[in-house]
């Protein structure tokens, strides 16, 4: 077996192991949350903060581990920072034409329905409430789902489909339909409209040199968004 050979295997392998653990720490992180539901600070409208900052924390712990740098989750220096507020308006851009581009065509098939977004009803009319949870937001579930998410899951996903066109379009769809299925609580329209998110995102990630920076700007904008919309629904 050829050196190269021998390197890719060993990728595939790592790629393998590094997927496995991450999933099986957030999963026990999950599951330690709803047992201790009722002593923790937040209410239901908080529940998986736990679990993506522990599977974003061990996603860049392996990743140090792995003899890498932050880079490989695509903490890099953009070229032009001034740049990042017109990359994440075009991001955000692109993802509510998705977005109605996705209702549309299913919509034809089933009743598409609307994300259930009741667990963040006390924003409604509540500025305070809104100002907290648009500070909150960014830091509890942009960064690390992007770091999680965009930066080391389609990084390890690409190591077993391939870098070339087809395995990066493969993995950033996986990536996608795994983000959509962690947003359960949304109800099915919202596990369709984080997986629009998650593919927009992941697209994005790819396109811009993969720069976390970047989609980590664009997500935050979308929380912001988001709680300025439940505040004046």
């Amino acid at each position: 077996m050829t050196r190269s050979a021998t390197d890719k295997a060993f990728s595939r392998k790592a790629a393998l192991v590094d997927i496995f653990l991450v999933i099986a720490i957030s999963a026990l992180a999950w599951a330690s949350e709803l047992a201790l539901a009722d002593r923790l600070p937040w209410g239901e409208e908080g529940r998986g903060v736990i679990a993506v900052l522990t599977g974003s924390g061990s996603a860049v712990w392996l990743t140090l581990h792995r003899g890498r740098s932050l880079s490989a989750l695509g903490f890099r220096k953009p070229a032009r920072w001034w740049t990042l507020p017109f990359w994440a308006v075009g991001i955000m851009t692109v993802f509510v034409l998705a977005q109605g581009a996705a209702a549309t065509l299913l919509g034809g098939l089933f009743d598409f329905p609307e994300p259930d977004f009741s667990r963040y009803g006390y924003v409604r009319g509540n500025l305070a409430a809104a100002l907290s949870l648009g500070l909150v937001l960014p830091l509890t579930a942009a960064v690390p789902e992007e770091v999680l998410y965009r930066g080391f899951l389609i990084e390890r996903l690409t190591c077993l489909t391939g870098n070339g066109r087809g395995g990066r379009v493969a993995a950033v769809l996986s990536q996608a339909v795994i983000f959509g299925s962690i947003h359960f609580q949304w109800g099915i329209g919202g596990v369709l409209f984080a997986a629009v998110m998650g593919a927009v995102w992941g697209f994005a990630f790819l396109l811009c040199g993969r720069n976390l920076w970047i989609v980590i700007l664009a997500h935050s904008t979308a929380h912001v968004a988001l709680v300025a919309q439940l505040y004046s629904s």
